[in-house]
Order: structure tokens, then sequence, then C-alpha cells
């Protein structure tokens, strides 16, 4: 039985990891570390990657997602918002991978955000409302929800609902790649110490 790649699971758990501080932070407080955001929102069209590393250009570009996965594991500032938004992902993720037809679907409309994203070279409004409803019209149709709470005031705002949907969506990106480099639910309980390690090293 192959030993699982420990560093390509931690990766993908950090991408996870990073677009939910994004979404946590936006709700919260109306703003997200703007790098953070658009390596997050960039990961989502990405889906010829040579290695598990380029979705995210290099894991450098993770250090928040990192330093928040070492934070839950250890106990040290743990949030029950944030423990519930990782469920929900990965979750969804595991809903998205049993429908194929919603796969393509999803193929498709990311192909179409490609071409926008390649025209106006980089993340603006527009791509950032696309990869909102492409959320909207795929993950967000399965009767299991995020309900993402924070303050009201920056919850109704629409441009923060868009941006909250499209970090959503890279969190299913990231969900996806972790369960194709052989993550599994279990690995939090029987191998905590060994994705905590592996964080910290990444951190280092």
């Amino acid at each position: 039985m192959n030993q699982p790649n420990y560093p390509n699971i931690v990766l993908a758990l950090a991408g996870i990891c990073q677009a939910l501080e994004c979404v946590r932070a936006i709700a919260r407080t109306g703003e997200a570390d703007p790098t953070d955001v658009e390596i997050m929102l960039e990961s989502v069209l990405k889906t010829n990657a040579n290695k598990a590393e380029d979705i995210y250009k290099n894991h450098k570009y993770l250090h928040t997602g990192f330093k928040v996965l070492s934070e839950q594991l250890s106990g040290n500032k743990a949030d029950a918002d944030f423990g519930r938004y990782l469920v929900g992902v990965l979750n969804l993720a595991k809903r998205f991978l049993s429908d194929s037809k919603m796969q393509e679907v999803m193929a498709s409309r990311v192909k179409q955000a490609n071409r926008l994203h390649e025209y106006h070279e980089g993340i603006n409004h527009d791509l950032i409302e696309q990869l909102a409803n492409i959320y909207k019209d795929t993950i967000s149709t399965y009767s299991a929800k995020i309900q993402v709470t924070g303050n009201g005031r920056y919850l109704e705002q629409s441009a923060n609902q868009a941006k909250i949907r499209a970090l959503l969506l890279a969190a299913i990106r990231s969900a996806v790649l972790w369960d194709q480099v052989g993550g599994k639910k279990r690995q939090f309980i029987f191998s905590k110490n060994k994705i905590l390690q592996t964080a910290n090293a990444y951190l280092a």
C-alpha cells in the first residue's frame, strides 16, 4: 500500500484553509489580504498544472493557509466557524467528485473564465463575478450549504458576496486536489501530528 504523500496533502489543505481564511476575514471585516485572495482565485483557473505546488505558484504564497491549518490542528486559535466551513467544503467536494455531469459543467465554465482572465491579464471584478456565478450554478445547487457567518454590514454588500462565493469555489478546487493526492478525513485523527509537522515545515 502506498504511503500518503503528506507534502501534497498538506499543500492542498493549506489551499483550502487560505481560501476559507479569506472568506472568514471578508465576512467579519469586509476585506482580506489581496495577494492571498488573488492566489486562491487564480488556483481555480489552473487545471493543467504539472505539479500540485504550481497551482499556487509556489508554496510560499500559501503562508496564511499553512499558518491557519497549524493553528486549527494545534488548538491555538481554533475557531468553530472555520471548522464548520472546512467540513462543509470537504463534504461538498466529495459530492462534486461523484457527479460527472456537474464536473463537465464546471470544466466548461472554468474554461470560459480562463479566457476572461487571459483577456484582462489578471483578477478583476468581472472575473470575480464569473467565478461567483460558477459556484452559484454548480456547488450551490447541492442541498448541503455552507452558511457563512459574520458582520451583516459586510455580508449584505454584493461585491463581498461575489468574492465569498468565488473563494468558496477556490476552496472546493483545493479540496478536489486534496482528494486527488490521497487526502482522507481519517488522517485528521490518525495522522494529525504528521499533518501538523508538515505544515510547520512549510512555514519554516
